[in-house]
Order: structure tokens, then C-alpha cells, then sequence
């Protein structure tokens, strides 16, 4: 008997402890997808470090407005008259025996090692150091606003994901739902054939039926786990990792100006912002050109040590100070190719720019138009939908009492099936659509800083609703 209360006490606890072993799915909502999706995508890991090189260019930049210091080391051993003569000189060992013409024409080896330090300061370079800066500067800003942008890419991908996992998600409680109703059918028709009310080919459609919606139950339970595993990529996580989402489809869009929104858009784009900017490095980079028509000037100091036994020795020692200027009169007609060479890249970034403004402007009136689509769609298979669970309900009566056919509760069913999954992609659209429309206006930000209340922030064109809590999706000038 004591035995047998061991064995039932390790069986309770392996249960319990089994039990309690179990990975508990965490919660996720849209805002802490996009936080996560901030902190760990390697896209925009990526954006950033590029951000950091534009500005180490700045630095590197500045350093021609800086002096110079340089050190070096070096050790010869000659025979040469001329070279023998002037290390002698530099390492100060110079006698008068040395003028004996043997010595001078056949003089022996000599060692030298030779350190210096040479300190260079540009007075000015032919402007070509501030022009520099210019350009880095501009090329940082320009980078800075890309990043912006890939910002903006990522939210946007965080919030398609996340709704489509919502769908996914909602999609197979519809699967599920509907394998419900498939198997009630299924036994009422049985229930019937047992009496003799209906034939057998009656039970059989429905059971063919159910079969269908068992296989609708797979694909759908298939498809959150992919989406699930999509918004995690994008999220920068493990893609085994699983999150019990959190939030709804439910979406409201307000009315908007399409001129309005492609001239927001054209104004506040950060892709747009940063092409401006290469375009002002386009004129940067004919004035570079050009500086190839002024002076350069620059002050240089030597100090040097020479011995004949030891690196880094002073035997000997001298220095030298001066300036050095230098204009170039002819160069063969390089610098005027080059200006023209410049002068063809900036054409070609105006041209680029204007490019990007057409596109802009297209994208905006694609997701103006998809949204409006979406909206209506939605709208359209809400009653659809509604019509179809009265149908339903009608036929089903009427089949119970003998007055319909098994195939029109089927095919029923199936409407009604086909217009919930229409209501619940079309849902999704829109949401997708609504955030499509604030990424090519350029103006989308993550939901923690639309709660902040920045003082910033744009007209919501949409909001979204959490089960936990409310989101103003809306946007701001970045």
C-alpha cells in the first residue's frame, strides 16, 4: 500500500511539473512588435551603422583644417662620393682629412640612420578641405534621411505582418468554427437518414463537406504558423519563438485630399529629403572641380638626426623651416574635362530627383486608390456577409422540416464560409492599405511615439483598436 501512494505521488508530480514546463505563448501587441522590430531588425541595424560612417566622414573631413606630424626612420649604407659626402655632413663627422681627393672620389662605406619629424600645416589648399566638409556634411544628412526611411519601410513591414498574423490567426478560428457547423450538418443529416427522411447521398455530401473544411482547417492552422514566423523575421526574432497576438483588424480611415497628400508627400518623404541633398553634393562637386583653378599654400618644418651607429641617434642634427606655394598654370585640360565630368553628374541627379518626385507622387495615388478600394471592399462583404447567415439560417430551417436539400445548406454554408474569409481579408487590406498611405506619404512613426502626444503630429488618416488597448495610428513630420 506504501508503495502504491509513491507511485501515485511521482505520477502527480511529473503531471504537475509537466504542466507547469509547458512554454507559455507571450502576448504581443502592434506597438511592442514595432519596438522589437526597432531594437533587433538588422536592417535597420544596418541604416545606422551607415548613419555612423557618414558622420566619421565629417571628422575625416576636418582633419585637412589640422597640421600634420609625421615621423621617419631610415637607415642607408653607400659608397657613393656625393652621399658619403653628405652623410658625413648631416652626421656632423666631417674632417678636414675628408678633402683629400682619394677620399672623396673613393671614399669608403658610410652607415647613416636618419630620423625625422616633419610637421605640415595647409594655409590654404585651393579650398578643396572646406568644400570637403561641405559635401559630408550634406552626405550625412543625406544619410541620416535614408535611414528615416528604411525606418518607416520597417514599421510599415511590422504592421502588414502583425495584421496578417491577425488574419491568419482570426482565419483559422473561422476554419475551426466552420468545421463546427460542418460536423452538426453532418449528424443531422444522419439523424434524418436514420429516421428515413432524407436519402443517403444526403449524409454523404455532408460528409464530403466536412472533409473539405477539416482540409481548410490544416491550411489555415499551416498558415499562422508562417505568419507568425514572417512577423518574427521582421521583428528581428527567433523564428521559432511564438507570441499570442494581440489586437483586431478593425480599422476607420478618414477622409482625405489626394492633392493634399502628394503635396505632404513630396514635402516630408525622407527618400525625397535625401536626394535633395545629394543633388546640393552635385553642385558641391562642381565647385570641388573648380577649386583646381586656385593656389595652394602650406607651411612645412623638418627636424633631423643622423648617426652613423645607432637608429634614433643624434650625432648629427638639423632642422628646416618654410612655406610652400604652388599654382598650376596648365594640367593638360584635366580640371575642365573634370568640371564637365561634374558638372554631367549633377544633370544627372536632377534628373533622378525629378524621377523620384513622379514615383512618389504614383505611389501616393496607387495607396490612395488601394485604400479606397479596401474600404469599399470591406463594406461590400459586410453585407454580403450578413445576407449570407440569414440564407443560411433560412435553408437550415427549412431542411429540418424536409423542405430543402441537403446541397443548398451546403452551398449555403459555403457562402457564408466564402464571405467571412472576403470580410476578413478585406479588413486586413484595409489596414494594410491605411499604412501603405502614410509610408508613401512618408509621414508613418511607431505607436509609442504617437502616444507621446508630439507636438508635431499630423491629422490621423486611420485608427486601430487593441483587444487591451487603443492605438492612434497616425502620422508626423520626421
Amino acid at each position: 500500500m506504501k508503495g502504491l501512494k509513491v507511485i501515485v505521488l511521482v505520477i502527480f508530480l511529473l503531471l504537475f511539473l509537466g504542466g507547469n514546463g509547458k512554454a507559455e505563448e507571450k502576448s504581443l501587441t502592434l506597438a511592442q512588435a514595432v519596438d522589437f522590430a526597432l531594437q533587433k531588425n538588422p536592417t535597420l541595424k544596418a541604416a545606422d551603422h551607415l548613419v555612423e560612417a557618414a558622420q566619421a566622414k565629417v571628422g575625416g573631413a576636418r582633419s585637412g583644417l589640422f597640421p600634420r606630424i609625421d615621423m621617419y626612420e631610415g637607415f642607408t649604407r653607400t659608397n657613393t662620393p656625393t652621399m658619403v659626402f653628405m652623410d658625413k655632413l648631416n652626421q656632423e663627422s666631417f674632417t678636414s682629412n675628408d678633402f683629400a681627393l682619394t677620399r672623396l672620389n673613393h671614399p669608403s662605406p658610410i652607415n647613416n640612420f636618419n630620423t625625422q619629424f616633419i610637421f605640415t600645416q595647409p594655409i590654404f589648399d585651393q579650398g578643396k578641405t572646406w568644400v570637403g566638409i561641405r559635401q559630408a556634411k550634406i552626405g550625412s544628412q543625406a544619410t541620416q534621411e535614408e535611414s528615416i526611411r528604411v525606418k518607416q519601410e520597417v514599421i510599415f513591414e511590422v504592421i502588414k505582418t502583425f495584421s496578417q498574423a491577425i488574419r491568419a490567426k482570426e482565419d483559422l478560428t473561422l476554419a475551426q468554427k466552420t468545421e463546427a457547423v460542418a460536423v452538426a450538418h453532418v449528424k443531422l443529416a444522419d439523424d434524418l437518414f436514420q429516421t428515413g427522411q432524407v436519402v443517403k447521398s444526403d449524409l454523404l455530401s455532408a460528409q464530403v463537406r466536412l472533409s473539405e473544411v477539416k482540409e481548410m482547417v490544416i491550411q489555415a492552422r499551416n498558415g499562422v504558423k508562417i505568419s507568425q514566423a514572417a512577423l518574427n523575421k521582421v521583428m528581428g526574432m527567433n523564428q521559432n519563438d511564438n507570441f499570442e497576438i494581440q489586437g483586431e483588424l478593425a480599422v476607420s480611415c478618414e477622409e482625405c485630399d489626394l492633392n493634399n497628400l502628394i503635396a505632404d508627400a513630396l514635402e516630408k518623404r525622407p527618400d525625397l529629403l535625401a536626394m535633395n541633398n545629394y543633388v546640393k553634393n552635385g553642385r558641391e562637386g562642381v565647385r570641388m572641380a573648380k577649386t583646381n583653378y586656385l593656389p595652394d599654400f602650406h607651411l612645412m618644418a623638418h627636424y633631423d638626426f643622423n648617426d652613423r651607429n645607432d637608429a634614433w641617434g643624434n650625432q648629427g642634427e638639423s632642422w628646416t623651416v618654410g612655406g610652400i606655394f604652388q599654382f598650376n598654370f596648365f594640367d593638360g585640360l584635366s580640371s575642365t574635362y573634370k568640371i564637365k565630368e561634374t558638372n554631367a553628374v549633377l544633370k544627372q541627379l536632377t534628373r533622378q530627383q525629378e524621377e523620384l518626385m513622379s514615383r512618389i507622387e504614383l505611389e501616393v495615388r496607387e495607396a490612395f486608390f488601394h485604400r479606397e478600394e479596401a474600404n469599399e471592399r470591406a463594406k461590400v462583404v459586410n453585407e454580403a456577409m450578413t445576407q449570407a447567415e440569414e440564407s443560411l439560417r433560412i435553408v437550415e430551417d427549412r431542411y429540418k422540416v424536409g423542405l430543402s436539400r441537403m446541397v443548398e445548406v451546403l452551398d449555403n454554408e459555403v457562402a457564408l464560409t466564402k464571405a467571412k474569409r472576403n470580410h476578413l481579408y478585406a479588413l486586413c487590406d484595409l489596414k494594410v492599405a491605411c499604412a501603405q498611405l502614410d509610408l508613401a506619404r512618408g509621414v508613418i512613426i511607431p505607436p509609442p511615439e504617437r502616444e507621446s502626444g508630439n507636438s508635431d503630429t499630423e491629422t490621423p488618416l486611420h485608427q486601430e483598436v487593441d483587444r487591451d488597448q487603443k492605438t492612434i495610428v497616425q502620422s508626423t513630420d520626421n
